[in-house]
């Protein structure tokens, strides 16, 4: 089991427009391989960061989007992932937390970092 995190960064369109017209609302791994999807974006921004939690290894980042119903099209890049084993503890709240500061610390970073 393991945490995959990637970065869309959009060119041409806005974080909101692509989760709205791109993104499929119901992925096909969702509920088989993938166990769940977080996902963090401003709106009017143009960067996406997806936090999956897959029930086996971390497939390649490109073919993890897709499945995620987070489809590469011209202007998206990919970048690379961080990819993290970690058990799942039987502390869920903890462990959603401690997701929550991850991706507001990317999402700052994201921010910070135009």
């Amino acid at each position: 089991m393991s945490l995959q995190i990637l970065t869309l960064k959009l060119d041409g369109i806005t974080a909101g427009d692509y989760l709205t017209w791109c993104r499929d609302p119901d992925p096909p791994a969702l509920d088989y391989a993938l166990r769940s999807i977080r996902v963090n974006a401003d709106p009017l921004g143009d960067t996406i960061t997806a936090i999956l939690d897959w029930n086996q290894p971390a497939p390649p980042p490109t073919a993890a989007a897709t499945a995620a119903g987070l489809p590469p099209s011209p202007g998206v890049q990919i970048h690379p992932p961080a990819v993290t084993a970690m058990p799942h503890t039987h502390d869920a709240a903890r462990f959603a937390r401690q997701l929550d500061r991850d991706a507001e610390g990317l999402t700052a970073t994201a921010t910070l970092g135009r």
